[in-house]
């Protein structure tokens, strides 16, 4: 017969996070088998990812937007720890027994006496506190997505500082699903967005973003079959649409130089717009995405090069997906699947 003391520790740690903690604490005072195997630093880790976030994972999601937290974290001592010391990460001084070192059950209790005031006017303090701060992060989002990536880090961090105290704060994961969408990442706004309605599914501003950067999100990597615009990133084209881009580009540079000169790009604009472009629209246009771009020959031509043409239309594709897919119909291509009709 099986019992829990001769499990595996990875199979009594699955067990264990669906304990209480004062079940768990009773189970660790029935044998000194359970005792060790109840104090394992993965388990009580992984207990406060569970209990109060999981900053790895917010983190992670951030970094995909390319709000990189990691420097303002090592270097912050309001933070309690949430993982093991970075030496027992990477095999340096191990102690003798490294997965039963306490750790992890000091950064769990640390971790819940952070978010249990002892007294009333703590409470009070830190409500205070966490809605200037969440204020003061409104007031920097503000300047939207030309915001540089100095305000969306700090920004970021200093909601950080707020789920430390707060981790059931909804708001926190819709002002981070915020920053994604800001930088044009669908997929971490996405898991943000999904966080914050399993804390508070009543939380109106997130059921109005989720539609929002869904819808997005469905015109961009497709739906029901359609090949997907961008890559997962959003920042360049899938390979559909890079393929597509590369015929279009090819079929308009008549002379074959490398470079949609002026004339070429005009006849591009004539098929999307269904009619000449003023020659004011084409020189905005070419110094937006484009400039002088060195040809095949050497000779600098003002005009777009296959990057540019990618660049406008993965721009494009973030303001109005269906915009681009119905360019490419134009062009002869199927909407839906990319490919040449």
């Amino acid at each position: 017969m099986v019992s829990l003391e001769t499990l595996p520790q990875e199979i009594f740690n699955r067990i264990a996070l669906a304990l209480d903690v004062a079940d768990l604490g009773s189970l660790a005072q029935v044998s000194r088998s359970l005792c060790k195997m109840a104090r394992c630093d993965d388990l009580w880790i992984e207990r406060v990812s569970a209990d109060f976030g999981d900053r790895e994972v917010i983190v992670e999601l951030l970094a995909e937007s390319g709000v990189d937290i990691s420097e303002l974290l090592d270097a912050t001592t309001d933070l309690v720890p949430w993982r093991l010391p970075h030496s027992y990460q990477h095999g340096d001084r191990i102690p003798a027994d490294p997965t039963y070192t306490g750790h992890g059950l000091r950064c769990y209790r640390e971790r819940l006496a952070r978010v249990a005031p002892t007294s009333e006017d703590e409470y009070v303090d830190r409500v205070k506190h966490s809605e200037a701060e969440i204020d003061r992060v409104k007031l920097m989002l503000r300047e939207g997505p030309q915001a540089s990536e100095e305000v969306f880090v700090e920004a970021a961090f200093r909601l950080v500082l707020v789920q430390e105290w707060f981790p059931a704060s909804a708001e926190c994961y819709y002002l981070w699903a915020l920053i994604c969408y800001m930088r044009n990442t669908l997929k971490p706004a996405l898991a943000f967005l999904s966080i914050a309605h399993d804390i508070n599914s009543d939380f109106a501003p997130v059921h109005e973003l989720q539609a929002e950067v869904q819808s997005m999100a469905n015109g961009v990597f497709g739906v029901a079959g359609q090949a997907p615009l961008l890559d997962e990133s959003c920042s360049g084209p899938s390979p559909q649409l890079a393929k597509a881009l590369a015929l279009i580009f090819n079929h308009f540079d008549r002379d074959r130089d490398g470079v949609l000169n002026m004339s070429e790009l005009g006849a591009v604009v004539r098929v999307t717009n269904g009619q000449p472009a003023p020659p004011a629209m084409i020189t905005q246009i070419v110094g937006t995405f484009g400039g002088q771009i060195p040809s095949r020959s050497g000779r600098k031509v003002a005009g777009w090069d296959l990057g540019s043409l990618t660049n406008f239309y993965v721009a494009q594709t973030m303001q109005d997906p269906q915009e681009t897919r119905q360019d490419m119909a134009k062009f002869g291509f199927d909407p839906h699947t990319l490919c040449k009709v």
